[in-house]
């Protein structure tokens, strides 16, 4: 199954984007959060090398319970457009307007302050310490890439390559650390459930697991941050988990290189001592026909 991009100035897709998260402290659920909005790919531009494409999303402002009185103010908000480019085989390759997007989410930022902390209620200067881990992803041109925008690299994930559909393909995946220090290895593998080559169309799976010789790394660090000492390190090594496990599936026309639903989902486990939590965080695209 090759996966290259056979995309034409003028082509527009829209789709659904829902994101949703879920976490369970003790076995019980204590936050069930989700989202959804419609978003537009649009090909703008073309050479021989490259694809320009136009990302414009809608952004869901509901959640900043704004007052009505200040609704049109924030109206220039309601839409983010994204301007990046891929190789010519539809190979992600950066967010050209990241700037921009960075500095009107700041403005953004700066507005909700203002209108929210003239609630005699609420502090601003709490409410800007709030808000900065929000503003801070937004800083860099890898964090917009990478945790605002995840969308897009599903979207891009597969292209790029040709893969066999006769046997599975195994690889090494570095996740970023949650704690800090080197990347943390995952064992991943992709196959295919479906492919219909008379249609173009196919169902491609991604499963990762995080490595065994990195877990046990990760919490040794974790216990040794907590300040457990060596004597009772073992004991806690036998009862101790942490695991990231992904499972994610791409159905594709693969050409000409449009996705008709990516559901990416990441379960995230953490038990030290006893107190454990787990996390769920999905990403759904649908193709609206």
């Amino acid at each position: 199954v090759p996966f290259v991009s056979y995309w034409s100035v003028g082509n527009s897709y829209d789709f659904q984007i829902t994101k949703i998260k879920q976490q369970w402290k003790e076995g019980e659920l204590t936050k069930n959060d989700s989202t959804t909005h419609i978003a537009n790919f649009e090909v703008i531009d073309s050479t021989e090398t490259s694809y320009k494409i136009r990302w414009k999303v809608e952004n869901d402002l509901s959640e900043y319970n704004i007052p009505e009185k200040f609704r049109k103010r924030f109206a220039k908000y309601e839409m983010t457009e994204v301007i990046y480019e891929t190789d010519e085989l539809g190979v992600f390759k950066g967010i050209e307007n990241w700037q921009e997007i960075s500095k009107n989410t700041k403005a953004l930022c700066e507005e909700l302050i203002d209108v929210m902390s003239e609630d005699p209620s609420i502090d601003k200067k709490e409410l800007t310490k709030v808000m900065q881990p929000l503003i801070s992803v937004y800083e860099s041109k890898e964090g917009i890439e990478r945790l605002v925008f995840k969308e897009i690299n599903y979207f891009h994930f597969p292209f790029g390559l040709e893969y066999s559909i006769d046997e599975p393909i195994v690889y090494e995946e570095l996740l970023p650390n949650m704690f800090g220090g080197d990347p943390i290895k995952g064992d991943a593998k992709i196959y295919f459930e479906k492919v219909d080559f008379e249609n173009s169309y196919c169902l491609m799976v991604q499963e990762m697991q995080l490595n065994p010789d990195d877990t046990r790394d990760v919490i040794l660090s974790l216990l040794k941050k907590m300040g457990i000492k060596d004597k009772d390190m073992k004991k806690a090594m036998k009862t101790a988990k942490f695991s990231i496990n992904d499972y994610n599936t791409y159905e594709f026309l693969y050409f000409p290189g449009v996705p008709i639903r990516i559901e990416a989902s990441r379960e995230t486990i953490i038990d030290i001592n006893n107190d454990a939590g787990k996390g769920i965080e999905k990403t759904i695209i649908e193709l609206i026909e």
